[in-house]
């Protein structure tokens, strides 16, 4: 089933500041996702598809030189497989990258300091480098714009956040490369990445054409159809909505790999808080609640508690997802069920 986002156009941010804003409300309050027409350079956003595509194409030894195993945060590229979703792998392989910065020392605390560190470029594909740094400034910068018109949709001055964004923000982005695989019985494995919500604060996807995103709206799973290199497909995360008092919604979302497909080529961007910030409810008792009252908790682990502090949580959701690296980096540190981690 096929279903058109709220669509919304940055250009209006621009020119009438009210009028977007409530139609960011509406987006973030009933669906949690909506595409959004950006201004940002076609060709650099372009280039972030083709550099993915250059990349992911090159032997499996080369993408293994800047291997996430190397790195306690958690930054390099992963191989098909060692990602997962709720405990599944996740059938794509990916680069992830972080702002730049100093490797922390190996005994850090708290834990989130550790995902303070360099990232790992390709030595043979040194514009990757280049396009993916011009790109996240870009990023941040339309981010930085949506972070204050949720503010004013939420009745708050334009700098309402900023307790919460006082310093820089701790953005992620991945190159991904979702593509078919079989299993032991000879079927095809349907999932690129499984059900899930995320678990910052905004997401802003940039998708080639292949499609495959789903969304779960409406007691359905719905497709998302590519939104093209001039709009990125966006949704609100867990943070926002606990900020919210769930106003916002966090909607669940996964990549269904299709069926003779070629390789789906995607760029996400999580812009976050930075890794101290402190998160607490916002008083919003002034806003109308205009969709059904649901509740989506199945959709998530019952040990799945949101902890203090935006850097614990991102910690403990790499910490899940990544065990061995964990294990290799970390080995001084335990995970707790609810998600906390403490020191041996």
């Amino acid at each position: 089933m096929r279903h058109i986002l709220p669509c919304l156009d940055i250009r209006l941010w621009r020119r009438n500041p009210s009028v977007f804003a409530e139609e960011l409300r509406k987006a973030c309050h009933q669906t949690g996702f909506f595409t959004l027409k950006h201004d940002i350079s076609p060709t650099l956003v372009e280039n972030q598809i083709l550099e993915a595509k250059q990349f992911f194409a090159r032997p499996l030894d080369e993408k293994r030189s800047i291997s996430y195993d190397q790195s306690p945060a958690f930054r390099g590229y992963m191989s098909v497989g060692v990602e997962n979703t709720a405990g599944k792998p996740d059938l794509r392989e990916q680069i992830e990258i972080g702002p730049e910065g100093d490797p922390a020392a190996a005994n850090s605390w708290p834990s989130h300091q550790r995902l303070v560190g360099p990232n790992q470029w390709p030595a043979l594909q040194p514009s990757l480098r280049d396009s993916v740094s011009q790109y996240a400034r870009e990023m941040i910068r339309l981010s930085q714009d949506l972070q204050e018109a949720f503010c004013l949709s939420l009745g708050l001055e334009r700098d309402g956040l900023r307790f919460l964004f006082s310093e820089a923000p701790h953005w992620q982005l991945k190159m991904a490369c979702t593509s078919i695989n079989k299993n032991d019985d000879g079927n095809e494995q349907s999932f690129g990445v499984g059900a899930h919500t995320d678990t910052g604060f905004l997401t802003l996807l940039l998708q080639d054409e292949i499609g495959g995103l789903q969304v779960f709206t409406n007691n359905a799973w719905i497709d998302i159809p590519p939104a093209g290199p001039h709009s990125f497909v966006c949704n609100i995360g867990e943070l926002a909505q606990m900020l919210t008092q769930n106003y916002f919604l966090a909607t669940p979302h996964r990549v269904v790999n299709k069926a003779g497909a070629k390789r789906r080529i995607s760029v996400p961007f999580f812009y976050n808080p930075p890794l101290s910030a402190k998160v607490e409810p916002l008083d919003l008792t002034c806003l109308a609640w205009e969709r059904q009252v649901d509740d989506k908790q199945h959709w998530k682990r019952s040990d799945n508690h949101m902890l203090e502090s935006y850097g614990d949580n991102a910690f403990k959701s790499l910490a899940r997802s990544h065990p061995a690296v964990f294990s290799r980096h970390h080995h001084d540190l335990r995970l707790l069920e609810d998600g906390r981690v403490e020191r041996l």
